[in-house]
């Protein structure tokens, strides 16, 4: 493409420049700056109610929020249930960072977390609509998360909604445990549903493991 050798050390040059220079001008307090560091962790609480009014008793599990394939200003959040009826969910969101903010926009919706902390949004799939409310700070996580189904899936009819309720705490804050008892955290690869792209991404997430005695 180029016919000198030259032009393109100094191309090189200009770019490994502008490189350093970003580096330089990056916001140590960015989004991603903010959370990446330890990853959220807690207890989880879903509820079933079949066809949108028949309620069955909640199941109570474990709860993670982390970020990770961070690149320039897209940020992927990782937000998980794991129950110990052995349901739950495991999403994987792809967004963009902006100073402290974050959010992730679709064709059916968007889902942000504010420079606050504030968690809202709405957002649909082929089978699912999607929505979360709640707040992010320093050191814990409250969020609500309700899933209404737009299809039958299995024994679940159209209509059925579960609604999850996190309560989740920062596991490297001095003095923290998180609120299911852990604080031997494992990083492991796991398979999470991509609800921007439908498919399945294989993302570094954080697994509590009990305190031995």
């Amino acid at each position: 493409m180029f016919r000198s050798g030259a032009l393109l050390i100094l191309v090189a040059s200009v770019l490994f420049s502008c490189s350093k220079s970003a580096e330089r001008d990056a916001d140590p307090e960015d989004f991603a700056s903010r959370v990446s560091t330890e990853a959220y962790l807690g207890t989880a609480k879903s509820t079933l109610h079949l066809h949108g009014y028949e309620t069955f008793p909640s199941v109570e599990g474990e709860g993670s929020f982390n970020i990770t394939n961070v690149s320039g200003d897209s940020v992927m959040v990782a937000l998980i249930c794991r129950l110990s009826t052995g349901d739950g969910f495991s999403f994987g969101i792809p967004g963009k960072q902006s100073g402290k903010a974050w959010s992730a926009s679709f064709d059916t919706g968007n889902l942000v977390i504010q420079e606050n902390g504030g968690m809202s949004g709405l957002m649909q799939t082929d089978k699912q609509e999607i929505s979360w409310d709640g707040i992010l700070l320093t050191n814990k996580m409250v969020l609500d998360v309700k899933i209404k189904y737009l299809k039958q899936e299995g024994n679940i009819t159209e209509g059925s909604i579960i609604n999850t309720h996190l309560d989740l705490a920062r596991s490297g804050h001095e003095g923290v445990t998180t609120n299911n008892g852990c604080r031997v955290i494992v990083w492991e690869t796991r398979s999470v549903f991509n609800i921007y792209s439908g498919g399945v991404d294989i993302l570094r997430v954080p697994v509590c493991h009990p305190m031995k005695d």
